[in-house]
């Protein structure tokens, strides 16, 4: 069951998403629209949502305001804004979704979809509150990943990842001080989200925190901090020796 409550303080928006939903997402039972963030937090005492499709940027209380008050609460989230880098990488560290405005159908249908895998297994109240810590981060440096796995959720520092290996359509985390994590999302997706932290993508199968790189033979091997050898692609090789220069 998908229930789904739509905050949007632009009428024309939220009503245009609650068409979309109803003519084209079947697993909604139930939808319901506030064009406030104050009305949406007295609706959540008789309607619980499964999910709430969020606008950011509304006037008293903004998306993020409703989160932090609505914290009894423990629905999924999808933010529906306009491009907001800052806003939108703190979203992403946090595993949780977005859609940019104006809302593509695929987009939508995948959003709800993955929406939908998540009540499974995971606690959306770790990732909203994960979310609304690294919001509180004057640096992005200093945001906390979240990565989610069949047994649930876990947030790391990025200086606590060594590397990241590609297997198929998920991601092996390498950590310095813990087992590693199987994570079903690809490595191109952290190959962006982590480019800010030190992160190299060395090889189509790796991605390498440059902080435990110990060095690179004439071979184009890197030799990480725990005695791992990693291949360098020989197209990636000189970019790789004159990223680590810069380390």
């Amino acid at each position: 069951m998908v229930k789904i409550l739509i905050v949007d303080d632009e009428a024309a928006a939220g009503n245009i998403l609650k068409i979309l939903i109803e003519k084209h997402i079947a697993t909604a039972t139930e939808i319901k629209y506030c064009a406030a963030a104050k009305d949406a937090l007295e609706l959540l005492q008789t309607f619980n949502p499964t999910l709430v499709m969020l606008d950011i940027e509304m006037p008293a209380l903004n998306g993020f305001d409703f989160l932090n008050m609505a914290t009894e609460n423990n629905f999924d989230v999808i933010f529906t804004t306009a491009y907001d880098q800052y806003a939108i990488k703190a979203i992403r560290f946090s595993a949780l979704d977005y859609l940019l405005k104006p809302i593509d159908i695929l987009e939508l249908h995948n959003a709800v979809n993955r929406h939908i895998i998540k009540q499974q297994n995971q606690n959306q109240k770790l990732l909203v509150s994960n979310l609304l810590n690294n919001l509180q981060q004057k640096d992005p440096k200093d945001f906390k990943l979240a990565l989610s796995t069949m047994e649930g959720v876990s947030f790391f520092e990025p200086a606590e990842i060594m590397y990241c290996e590609a297997e198929n359509n998920y991601t092996r985390f390498v950590f310095t001080k813990q087992k590693p994590m199987l994570v079903s999302k690809t490595l191109g997706e952290y190959e962006e989200l982590l480019a800010e932290h030190g992160f190299i993508r060395i090889h189509k199968s790796y991605l390498a925190n440059a902080k435990y790189v110990s060095k690179v033979d004439r071979e184009g091997i890197l030799l990480m901090s725990d005695g791992k050898q990693l291949p360098v692609s020989k197209r990636k090789k000189e970019m790789v020796m004159h990223t680590l220069k810069q380390h």
